[in-house]
């Protein structure tokens, strides 16, 4: 199965008309966050069925009703060899008093009822506390919830967006956090799942 993983659209109508020509290359799309408005939402979500979410911090806590039926925060998808995708959305606190906000006490409530388990890929927006998360001069931006979730729940992968200059992977105890580059760049995240094993690598539009 190939998952590509976008993330931090912010209305860029750039990415629509490139996912208008690749969607078909691919058997699941989901987009960890940040995409933009109802409306941008909604033209996202018409360029093929295959194509799913979840909210990042500059959308409503309510934003799932536009296109809910394809939103996967706090949900489970089955995939393949019983690997299995889980979403979470929306962010810590930002400086910036963004409207997709929790606390760090409501991100562990949450997040501890979700069924993850070692064959899952956990999709969220923000990253954990302290893992492709610097903002510069050594500030980490990212949630220690989520990085408490992580490792208790040990995850196969982690693939978040939210922080628009840090890229890359990291191998963190049984976990491999991947950080998808914003959408502006018109790349993403490939995952090619197969026999129950995940290889990553990223990947152009």
């Amino acid at each position: 199965m190939k998952v590509l993983l976008l993330a931090d659209l912010h209305g860029d109508e750039s990415v629509v008309d490139r996912l208008r020509d690749v969607a078909g290359k691919y058997d699941l799309i989901v987009i960890a966050g940040d995409l933009g408005s109802d409306e941008y939402i909604e033209k996202v979500l018409s360029v093929s069925d295959n194509i799913y979410w979840i909210p990042g911090n500059i959308e409503r806590l309510e934003s799932c009703e536009a296109g809910k039926e394809k939103c996967i925060h706090r949900r489970r998808i089955d995939v393949d060899d019983g690997m299995n995708i889980v979403g979470f959305g929306f962010s810590g606190p930002t400086p910036f008093g963004t409207p997709g906000e929790l606390s760090e006490e409501e991100i562990y409530a949450q997040m501890s009822a979700l069924p993850i388990d070692e064959k899952t890929i956990l999709v969220t927006h923000t990253p954990p506390y302290g893992i492709l998360d610097d903002v510069g001069e050594g500030v980490h931006a990212g949630s220690k919830s989520l990085k408490r979730i992580m490792e208790e729940e040990k995850p196969r992968v982690l693939v978040c967006g939210h922080i628009h200059h840090v890229e890359g992977k990291e191998k963190v105890g049984e976990t491999t956090v991947v950080k998808v580059p914003k959408g502006s760049t018109l790349r993403g995240v490939l995952l090619l799942v197969e026999d129950g094993q995940v290889m990553i690598k990223m990947e152009s539009l």
